[in-house]
């Protein structure tokens, strides 16, 4: 007996895969691109850890008429800035000084 499989085309994969991507709260819909031919989604853009990455790949794994995802997502982390940067204080001398 032979099923029948319904093909999805590329149009619609590659709009399934913008809408799993924007019910992921980890990835902002500017951050990844995506395109799509003969079911081979391809991922593109920057994001700023590689958790953002993977759930964007998963997101595109979990939509039917995928065959394979291509994850071209470059990670740039975010630079710390002095102002965001944690100092440590030094050990003050006078503390150290009762505990001999």
């Amino acid at each position: 007996m032979a099923t029948a499989t319904a093909t999805v085309s590329d149009e619609e994969i590659q709009r399934e895969v913008l809408e799993e991507l924007k019910w992921d709260a980890r990835v902002q819909p500017n951050e990844v691109g995506v395109a799509v031919k003969d079911g081979v989604v391809v991922l593109t853009g920057w994001v700023d850890s590689y958790l953002k990455k993977w759930a964007a790949e998963r997101a595109a794994h979990n939509v039917r008429g995928v065959a394979a995802v291509a994850n071209d997502i470059e990670v740039q982390p975010r630079l710390l800035t002095n102002a965001t940067t944690p100092t440590l204080q030094q050990p003050q001398p006078e503390r150290w000084n009762g505990m001999r």
